[in-house]
């Protein structure tokens, strides 16, 4: 039995996988974990974590995710292990091998997000890859004179009333190699500022997560 290795099941768009001490949200989002215990076991190790976010504790993301999920596992644990988040085989893998797979211009930022550099409408943009976005964003200069396909709500704890609406857009888009229709739509603009201030376009989730196999690992992106 493979003890690196974890059964992915999807709930709402969002990645979960059963840490053994109840079901754990996998969001690569999230610079930090938690866990109502106030510790999370993966691998045959134990990680110290706070019983909640600001915002943010379990009952709060059962809610949201439609399962009761005990604890989010975020980048300051899964950076160090290295995982392969392989959803279109529903498997997790953590000190995964990159055997078989390309680096793509990416990177890890001091503060724990995963950037990535793909294409959008034809031009180059740098994205936050998400495990936890079941909806992408992208910025609205991406978006001008398209008529959006559909209207979504969506939630993040920092927005008041924690739900938002955005349009949702098709636009064409390539990432290592692959490409596609993005949905994506667009954040509050105090988010848009944020990722501006960060040099970010927008922020990439299951777009990308559900359509390939995505290694993280070493400070670097491989697909």
């Amino acid at each position: 039995m493979n003890t690196n290795e974890y059964d992915i099941r999807l709930s709402r768009g969002h990645v979960l996988i059963d840490g053994g001490e109840g079901l754990l949200l996998v969001d690569t989002g999230s610079p930090m974990s938690f866990h109502e215990l106030g510790r999370i076991r993966l691998c045959g190790g134990e990680y110290r974590v706070p019983a909640s976010l600001p915002g943010a504790g379990a009952d709060y993301v059962s809610d949201k995710v439609g399962e009761r999920v005990a604890g989010l596992v975020g980048m300051d644990i899964l950076g160090p292990l290295g995982a392969r988040i392989d959803v279109p085989g529903r498997k997790l893998t953590f000190h995964p091998s990159t055997e078989g797979t390309a680096p793509v211009p990416s990177g890890v930022s001091g503060l724990g997000y995963v950037f990535a550099d793909m294409t959008v409408a034809g031009r180059p943009a740098r994205v936050i890859l998400d495990t936890g976005a079941p909806v992408s964003y992208i910025s609205p200069s991406f978006t001008e004179g398209l008529v959006a396909v559909d209207h979504v709500t969506d939630f993040n704890p920092m927005v008041p009333g924690d739900t938002f609406e955005t349009p949702v857009f098709e636009i064409p888009a390539s990432f290592a190699g692959c490409d596609f229709k993005m949905r994506a739509g667009h954040l509050p603009g105090f988010f848009t500022g944020m990722l501006s201030m960060l040099g970010v376009d927008g922020v990439v989730g299951m777009e990308i997560f559900g359509r390939m196999p995505v290694v993280i690992a070493d400070g670097e992106v491989r697909a």
